[in-house]
């Protein structure tokens, strides 16, 4: 068998904090997990310790005012949200040094900077 034809597997790639956590996207290790505002998947491991899986989601205040300012509405699937709630999640994790309790994230604002991510995001199709 040629080797272009062996199985590949990628490794999912790790958002590292400075402070020791490291964050990996569930949907690159699962591809049955399907994130959406409602429900980010990661799992996060500070250090040595074991890892947790860590759900983030968007208020649904948030997501209604992202409806109502963009001219076409972000899919349920669209990457933002996984993009945006793994920032959140890496940002908590810095600042708290801790995981989130009960392992669940909930983000109710956007900064101005994501807002306006958000306003021009376009996922490639």
């Amino acid at each position: 068998m040629r080797p272009d034809h062996l199985r590949q597997t990628v490794a999912p790639i790790k958002y590292l904090t400075e402070n020791g956590f490291s964050i990996v996207r569930r949907s690159e290790i699962d591809p049955s997990v399907i994130d959406t505002p409602g429900e980010c998947r990661f799992l996060v491991q500070h250090e040595q310790n074991v890892e947790r899986e860590i759900t983030v989601g968007f208020d649904e205040n948030v997501i209604a005012r992202l409806r109502i300012r963009r001219r076409i509405p972000l899919s349920e699937t669209s990457a933002f949200w996984l993009v945006c709630a793994e920032s959140h999640l890496a940002t908590y994790l810095w600042e708290k040094d801790d995981y989130p309790p009960n392992g669940q994230l909930v983000i109710s604002a956007l900064s101005p900077d994501e807002l306006m991510l958000a306003l021009h995001w376009r996922d490639s199709e």
